[in-house]
């Protein structure tokens, strides 16, 4: 996908920021690894997005068959949007909803171009991981205690024909990317 003008500049305040660097150990599988150092995001809003040394990464918080069409998690320029999107969709402090939006912005931060983001943010949105939280209030030695359950609610993974249709939907449409939480799943051509 061609970089067209509007590209978001590393660092640049309107994303937000990245706070230290990506060092991290392979594992031998050669997909995971882990974090050597502490690294973070901070949203436009000020919410920070914290990647803890020791955790572990591998992109699978990104649909897999997206990968031909966008790159690999670890290549490019959203290897830290990546980051830091695996490790609040294993931490699942926020709801997934928040997560996504975050790996947009955090990819624009990170320099991916306008409408590439907006692929991705629609990859994720639409066929990255979700969970619900629920909440069960427990009586502990007298005292209430709220008990949170995260509930796996991840839709199934794309096809290729459900990339294809991505592609080319953005390849030729520029929605606003507020607009893409309410798109239905786009179709594939008949």
């Amino acid at each position: 996908m061609a970089e067209e003008a509007g590209r978001g500049r590393l660092g640049d305040e309107r994303w937000g920021r990245f706070e230290g660097q990506v060092l991290a150990a392979w594992h031998d599988d050669g997909r995971t690894m882990s974090l050597l150092e502490p690294f973070g995001y901070v949203d436009p809003a000020g919410t920070r997005w914290h990647a803890p040394e020791g955790s572990e990464v591998n992109g699978a918080s990104i649909p897999q068959a997206f990968w031909s069409v966008i790159g690999g998690p670890f290549a490019g320029r959203f290897r830290n949007a990546s980051v830091v999107h695996d490790v609040a969709c294993v931490e699942q402090t926020a709801g997934w909803r928040e997560v996504h939006w975050m790996f947009y912005e955090a990819c624009r931060c990170g320099g991916v171009a306008a409408v590439k983001a907006k692929l991705m943010y629609y990859a994720v949105f639409h066929f990255g991981p979700r969970w619900e939280i629920d909440t069960t209030l427990l009586v502990r030695d007298g005292h209430e205690v709220r008990v949170r359950s995260p509930r796996d609610t991840t839709p199934p993974p794309p096809t290729a024909a459900d990339v294809a249709a991505a592609v080319a939907f953005f390849a030729s449409h520029d929605p606003p990317a507020t607009a893409i939480p309410a798109m239905a799943p786009l179709s594939p051509a008949p």
